[in-house]
């Protein structure tokens, strides 16, 4: 589904604001899978729930520190991929506050990627009408992630 900016704030929309590239922000490690997926509902912007599964979890080594996220898929969606929203000390000051969002590839061997340049911004944060998913406390970062999309400018 497409989503655009709401038309009045087109002409204004400063444009987007990213970190610098970094490549030690390009992590890899092999999950640990749940035993049997648990289901459970993220909560959402528009305040509708989404029926999701916590599908494992993956310790990483950041730049900043270590820190674990969980992997999740959503159940509402047609492409079943592992969805990662994750919250960092960072958010609301130099990242919206909510939480952003980062794509896992799943490599050879059962390793997964998450690149956190990466990382973006959910529609919400643009004024846009959608149901983001909102992100779960076991995925807030103790440190700030300094990859990825940052806050809006008008924020």
């Amino acid at each position: 589904m497409r989503r655009e900016l709401p038309a009045a704030r087109r002409a204004s929309f400063p444009g987007l604001r990213f970190y610098p590239h970094d490549p030690a922000h390009r992590l890899r490690g092999v999950p640990e899978p749940e035993r049997s997926p648990v289901a459970l509902t993220l909560a959402a912007s528009d305040g509708t729930p989404r029926p999701a599964r916590r599908v494992g979890s993956l310790r990483l080594r950041f730049p900043a520190g270590e820190g674990t996220l969980a992997l999740y898929t959503l159940d509402d969606v047609a492409d079943a991929h592992l969805f990662v929203p994750f919250r960092d000390a960072g958010a609301g000051r130099e990242t919206y506050g909510a939480g952003r969002y980062v794509e896992a590839t799943v490599l050879a061997g059962g390793v997964v990627e998450l690149d956190f340049n990466r990382a973006y911004n959910p529609d919400c944060a643009y004024g846009i009408a959608a149901s983001c998913p909102i992100t779960p406390a076991e995925n807030t970062l103790p440190f700030a992630v300094e990859a990825g999309e940052m806050m809006p400018r008008e924020h």
